[in-house]
């Protein structure tokens, strides 16, 4: 999709994602669910996918989905939504916004007191999730099947940032916090962190995949450009490159796009 908008790929991974090794911890969700839940919340499709399997591998797979059946299910946003669906348990809910605060208001809204909740999470549990059920004497249990890791070549990221701050890229996309804070911390750590939000926010369109990184982004100083509504990969760069000069001229070579982990779109000269 990139070379279709004319732009040339620019690889710069600021995150990893590593599964837990022994496979664990997935298979102790699995088996909560399997236990028996009221709810089961789902923050990412990754995760989605790693309890599914855990279930299969256990042998539970029949059962694990009339667990879930049994259940209200309530996704955060559209990439667990659909690592739902292709799993052949469709949410009945999905959280509007996308964010930790949405399932709050999805959970409290729905009517949870005393009901047992699972929640996945793509880390560990965000703060506000307890503060707000505890006192509904919600049981609340929450794990993660994988961790996310500082990115495994930080001479990449280093030479992002250079690029970034020299004028080398014109547009950069976030596709979530932890890529976002990653960046910053390089940077930080080079001494770099406000020339780079400077040049976030002044000379480069800065761009969102959703409004969770959205939230990140303002948190290290630079108001995103654009954040789009489909909360998906093709959708944000296809709004980006409409945004930038020359909008859908930039397939006849009137610009270049550069992807990086964030991605970054670079007009033509």
């Amino acid at each position: 999709m990139v070379r279709r908008l004319g732009g040339e790929p620019y690889i710069a991974p600021t995150v990893s994602l590593k599964l837990e090794k022994s496979t664990a911890e997935a298979d102790r969700l699995a088996a909560a669910i399997l236990d028996g839940v009221d709810w089961a919340v789902f923050y990412t499709g990754v995760g989605v996918w790693a309890i599914f399997e855990a279930a299969e591998r256990l042998g539970k797979k029949p059962a694990f989905l009339e667990s879930l059946e049994a259940a209200k299910v309530l996704s955060r946003g559209r990439k667990s939504l659909r690592a739902l669906r292709e799993n052949r348990r469709p949410p009945d809910m999905e959280a509007d916004p996308g964010t930790t605060e949405g399932i709050i208001d999805a959970l409290t809204g729905a009517g949870v007191k005393d009901l047992t909740v699972f929640v996945q999470t793509p880390g560990g549990m965000p703060g506000a999730l307890p503060a707000a059920l505890a006192p509904l004497g919600v049981n609340l249990i929450h794990g993660s099947p994988y961790k996310i890791l500082p990115p495994e070549d930080p001479e990449a990221v280093t030479r992002l940032i250079g690029d970034l701050l020299q004028g080398k890229i014109d547009a950069i996309t976030f596709t979530s916090p932890p890529a976002v804070n990653n960046l910053f911390m390089a940077a930080d750590e080079a001494g770099q962190a406000e020339d780079l939000a400077l040049a976030l926010s002044e000379r480069l369109l800065t761009a969102s995949v959703g409004p969770v990184t959205s939230r990140a982004i303002r948190e290290n100083g630079v108001e995103p450009a654009l954040e789009t509504a489909s909360q998906r990969m093709g959708g944000l760069l296809q709004e980006l490159a409409e945004a930038l000069p020359g909008g859908n001229d930039r397939a006849q070579g009137a610009a270049s796009l550069q992807k990086t982990g964030p991605q970054g779109l670079r007009p033509g000269d």
